[in-house]
């Protein structure tokens, strides 16, 4: 008896240690809105096994991606030299909901497509400035936020903001889109995210809505300009605005930098992130390629380096 218990106690064991050396399968978890995914790349030149990190988007359930590509026809120089052809490519959302006010904004997106297309056989802009992107959020209350942008010669950005119900099909309003944020004030929430634009740009240091300057130092007119932006003329309760996938506020304003084109429209969240970023990953569409606004800045270093003031002597005389 005693043989036969130890016999079948050694059987035991044996069995469970054989259990254990299994590797225990790997879990996942369900229902991720930020699962990513991997997608094979659609660039020519890339390598084969090449493979670029894409984020699933549940806006992407209401809103589908069309694509058209067009191609521009370089101009001839005066030396009788012909530019390269470039290839303008749209990025166009397309509602999937079933609603008269989806079909609405579907049709108002199609009228500017083919605005672009006049553009482009007229040889009104080129191949950076004739394009469009987009943005979707979807909250969790069933709101999607779309915001269509388009990038024109000449011309303002155009950023077009679209709130609509998911569940019904209808428009979601400012009031209703500030109470889901749980904000009561949009100028003021507008003006917060502004100065917070204005600072994570470093464009200008602006504290209580005002530019910062030195002590002495006296406000010139683009400190003027910028300050303006600021007033109920852009910053308003009508103003557009809409929500993150995280249920915050984003706004589109116009902006003074200062800069060439001194003002142009930008979409920012509460926290003053542009939201007109590659680096967004809600963000759909195509930039003009950094590397070659790299290399004309270098250029533009290197003509400085060699520049020599002509007027140097002159003023030694003087």
């Amino acid at each position: 008896m005693k043989k036969l218990i130890a016999s079948v106690l050694c059987l035991t064991i044996a069995m469970s240690l054989a259990a254990c050396s299994k590797k225990a399968p790997e879990t996942t978890s369900a229902g991720n809105a930020e699962t990513t995914v991997q997608t094979t790349a659609t660039d020519p030149s890339a390598e084969p096994s090449a493979t670029v990190t894409t984020v699933y988007n549940p806006a992407s359930e209401f809103v589908k991606e069309r694509v058209e590509r067009f191609l521009f026809k370089g101009e001839v120089d005066e030396d009788g030299e012909k530019e390269d052809d470039e290839e303008v490519v749209l990025h166009i959302p397309e509602l999937q909901i079933k609603s008269s006010y989806a079909d609405s904004i579907n049709k108002e997106i199609n009228a500017s497509v083919e605005k672009y297309k006049k553009m482009i056989k007229g040889e009104y802009c080129d191949d950076q400035f004739c394009a469009d992107s987009y943005i979707a959020y979807l909250t969790k209350e069933g709101i999607l936020s779309l915001v269509v942008i388009s990038y024109q010669e000449y011309e303002q950005n155009e950023f077009k903001v679209y709130n609509i119900d998911t569940k019904t099909g209808e428009k979601v309003d400012n009031a209703r889109i500030a109470q889901i944020a749980g904000v009561s004030n949009i100028r003021k929430a507008a003006m917060d995210a502004l100065q917070a634009f204005y600072n994570k740009k470093e464009w200008y240091e602006i504290k209580d809505y005002k530019v910062v300057k030195e002590k002495g130092e006296k406000k010139n007119s683009e400190d003027k300009e910028v300050e303006k932006r600021f007033s109920e003329k852009h910053l308003n309760d009508k103003m557009q605005i809409g929500l993150t996938s995280e249920g915050k506020l984003f706004f589109v304003s116009n902006i003074y930098n200062g800069g060439g084109a001194a003002e142009f429209d930008f979409v920012y969240d509460a926290e003053g992130n542009d939201l007109d970023s590659e680096d967004n990953k809600y963000w759909v569409g195509e930039r003009y390629p950094d590397e070659e606004d790299d290399e004309d800045e270098e250029d533009l270093e290197d003509e400085d380096d060699d520049f020599i003031p002509e007027d140097d002597d002159d003023e030694d005389e003087d």
